[in-house]
Order: C-alpha cells, then structure tokens, then sequence
C-alpha cells in the first residue's frame, strides 16, 4: 500500500475527511518551490567550480576508501559495512574496514587509512567528541570524509572546512511517527493504554535520539489516552535492550506494549520482558528493519518496523564519495545533510487494516513494503558467506556511468517495490527552507529530547511543549 501516487486534491480531502486537517495544511505548505532556469544554472556552476576546487583523484582511478565503523554486533552497523565492501568492489576500488571502540581508535584508524592511501573515510556513528579532530586532519591531508548519524547541535558537515562534507541520517522522527502510530491504533483497539518507551542512546548517534522521541511525541498527539511509561536508554544493542527492561521491569511489571529506538535493542527487551512472563510481541513495533526483525514479524512476534533500506542507505555513499574524489560533483551546502525514504513493514493483512484505522494511507510519507520478500532478497544475504546486496553501486556514480556507459539510477539498480530505494535533503523541506532552520531545529531537539522522561501522561507532555521555541518544528510530514 503506497501513498505516492496520490495526488494533491486527493491527500487533502481524505485527510479533511477523516478530521485531520493537520496533515492536509501542512502537506499543502509542505512543497520545495521549483527553482528557475537561472537559479539551476547558477547552482550547477557552483557545483562545478567546487569538485574542480577540491578533487584529489582521477577518473577510472583505483584508489581507497576507508569505513571505520562504531561496531558491528547491530545487524544495521554490519549491513552498512557490507553494502561498502560490496560498492568499493563495484566501483574497482579498494576497501579498508575498521572497527573503533574508543575516541583514540577513531583517530588512529584515519591516520593509518590516510597513510595507507585512503582518498576518502566513512564514519558510521562516530564520536561526537571528536569530530573536529577528525575534520581537521582529513582537511589537512586532503582526504573526504562522509558520516552516518555524524552530526549534532552544534556541528554540521560544511562547518569544519571543505572535506566533510555529507552526512546521512534518516529523519528519525518520520521513523518513528509512522510505525508508532501504527502500534498505537492497535493498542486502542484492544482497550490497552500503558507503553513501555526505551530511548536510544545519550552520547552516540545523538541526532538521531532526538529525532526518535520527536517522533513520539508526535504520534502521541493522536493517541492522547496513552501512557508513556519507562524511558530507559536501550544503548542501540541487543544487550543494552535487555538492561533497560530489566531495570523498567523493577518499577513496574503491568506494561502492555514496547517501543524502542531500533530494532536490535529492542529485540533485547523483548526477549527480556518474556523471561518475566510478559508477552509483547503482538504489540512490539520500532525502526530499522533488521533481519532478525524481519523473521519475528512474519512470526507474529512483533507488529511492525520502519526500514530505509540498509545495505542501499549504507552503499551509496561509496558512489557519492567516488564521484567528489574525481571532480565529478561536490554537495551545496543544503546538500550536505541527506536522509533515507522510510518504508513500514509488518504482516500483510493486519497491518493494512491498522494504516487504514489510523488514517495513515492520507499521509504523504507512508508507504508499505514487502516484508517476505525483501526478507528474502535483502535482509539474508547479510548472513552469505559474501554478501551480494541486489544493487549496482556504479549507477549510483556520475563518473562511473560517464566512463563505463552506464545508465544513471538513483535507485541504484534495486527498483521501489522492495523499499523506496531513495533519499532527499531535509534542508529543503519547507517547514525549514534553509540549512540555517534546519540547525536551529537540531539544536532545539537536543535541548528538549534528548532525555524523554518529562512526560508519562498526555497532559504533561502538553504542559512540557509550551516552552518549545518556534524553532522546533513538530509537524508531522516529511515532503
């Protein structure tokens, strides 16, 4: 069930059919104005002059990119290593992989990478701490670098100089908001009330934190009769998951549904809630879309996740960096923060029913994937003895179409019907409009969601946005 080919006219009289004339006024604001012939012309110049400026390799050159990566025991952190692996060898370029467990780790894994010849570094979820380190000595030695969940309230990539210069992260909150609204519908339906809410992380992936307990927020005005209870940090990890239940199970043991931040920690806390005799799967739900995930959905022991295609979110940056490495193309600086399309999946039949229940098929973001079969053309060759993601990272590159005589595809080969394939700027959505908004916003989001605990009831929340500034955006559309 995909919204995409609903037009304008038709989104905003379902969505004033069903009363929520939110979505309807904020989708109509919602569109990027098109810029003119002049404008596009200018920006391409500007492009231009940039990935001349700034290249440090040439074309059909076989040179190597570096991925230094927080760890590897979440299925999401190996899909991405993979995904790179896989593009580099693509692309005829060489890969070297790395894991850094500490803030001295980061550092001396770019200096050996650089030293070892390394024209570009992925960092997935690094250390906040010393991202300036970081910068400065990849400016310094000419290197790009690209992120995952890399920035925060108070850095952006572009802010440190010419060579970090694109971050990936989905809009967490979309994330979050679709699948919990989902979860949420069927909690009212069965007469239950009382969620167990697990935060992420505090330090690590912070951006994205922020964006998840927006995204609650945001689905808990539609559901105001919830309580949300518990607001344990899960770590991100499986284990991580288990202690948070563990120590929300000794407030409280009558929770009647899980939301947690991804889908390993949650798994975790699952498994450790059943340990105690209480059964959640049913009404279970969080984000990413991981493998084992997967399996527990077509099982019935979890209700819904929200992926935006791992190995695809992972691979491309390989292309992208390749393509500034040459001088093929380089990211303005409303570019530079990117975030991935968010597919919902859960067990056909009883999740359509819950999208139509919670007015979601009006929503211009929602759109469900196919959980079997992207199980089974996707998520599993995590486990191949060599993973062989079903995408052709080369399409994704402007050089490598240009040298090879390739068709340019966004998609990457891997089409719209598994996942949306796809990612866009939220730079330029316009409930920001600007790089600048967009900062504010962040900044805003650390202030007042990094720590979830101000609310367990409707009215406090309510009473606790009051002193939200108008900065913080809080609606609940993503186009």
């Amino acid at each position: 069930m995909g919204t995409s080919g609903l037009t304008r006219r038709e989104f905003v009289r379902g969505a004033a059919l069903t009363g929520m004339g939110l979505w309807a006024g904020t989708y109509a604001r919602s569109f990027v104005p098109t810029p003119t012939k002049a404008e596009a012309a200018a920006a391409a110049d500007e492009r231009r002059k940039l990935a001349r400026q700034y290249q440090n390799a040439k074309p059909g050159e076989r040179f190597t990119i570096g991925h230094i990566t927080w760890g590897l025991a979440q299925e999401y952190l190996m899909m991405c290593y993979q995904a790179s692996e896989q593009a580099c060898r693509q692309l005829g370029l060489k890969f070297a992989g790395a894991v850094a467990e500490s803030d001295a780790a980061w550092i001396q894994t770019t200096e050996s990478m650089i030293a070892a010849g390394a024209k570009a570094i992925i960092y997935n979820c690094p250390s906040a701490a010393i991202m300036p380190a970081l910068t400065k000595i990849c400016n310094e030695r000419n290197v790009f670098m690209a992120t995952h969940f890399g920035y925060t309230g108070d850095i952006f990539p572009g802010d440190l100089g010419p060579r970090w210069v694109v971050d990936n992260t989905p809009l967490s909150d979309e994330q979050t908001f679709l699948p919990l609204m989902l979860l949420f519908e069927k909690m009212r339906r069965n007469g239950k009330r009382k969620l167990l809410h697990h935060q992420a992380h505090k330090t690590v992936a912070t951006c994205s934190t922020v964006y998840i307990n927006l995204g609650v927020f945001q689905a808990w005005q539609f559901y105001p009769e919830m309580q949300v209870l518990g607001h344990q940090y899960g770590e991100w990890n499986y284990e991580g998951g288990r202690k948070a239940a563990e120590a929300s199970l000794a407030i409280r043991t009558d929770y009647e549904a899980l939301w947690g931040a991804n889908d390993s920690q949650t798994m975790g806390a699952l498994k450790a809630c059943e340990d105690r005799g209480l059964k959640l799967g049913p009404y279970t739900a969080s984000r990413d879309m991981e493998m084992t995930t997967a399996e527990a959905i077509l099982k019935g022991n979890f209700l819904v996740t929200a992926g935006f295609a791992i190995p695809y979110f992972g691979g491309r940056m390989v292309p992208m960096l390749y393509d500034m490495c040459v001088g093929a193309w380089y990211p303005l600086k409303d570019e530079m923060v990117q975030a991935g399309r968010i597919d919902c999946y859960g067990r056909p039949g009883e999740i359509e029913e819950l999208a139509r229940g919670a007015r979601l098929i009006y929503h211009p973001n929602f759109k469900l994937g196919p959980t079997a079969e992207n199980l089974e053309k996707i998520l599993k060759q995590m486990k191949a003895k060599t993973p062989n993601y079903p995408y052709d990272f080369r399409r994704l590159s402007l050089s490598k179409c240009q040298e090879l005589g390739l068709a340019y595809d966004r998609h990457a080969g891997g089409g719209t019907h598994l996942g949306q394939h796809d990612y866009y700027f939220p730079a330029k959505l316009r409930k920001f409009g600007s790089i600048q908004a967009l900062k504010k916003h962040v900044a805003a989001l650390h202030k007042h969601f990094l720590d979830f605990r101000w609310a367990d009831t409707w009215e406090q929340a309510q009473e606790y946005a009051k002193g939200f500034p108008p900065e913080l955006k809080t609606e609940p559309v993503w186009v």
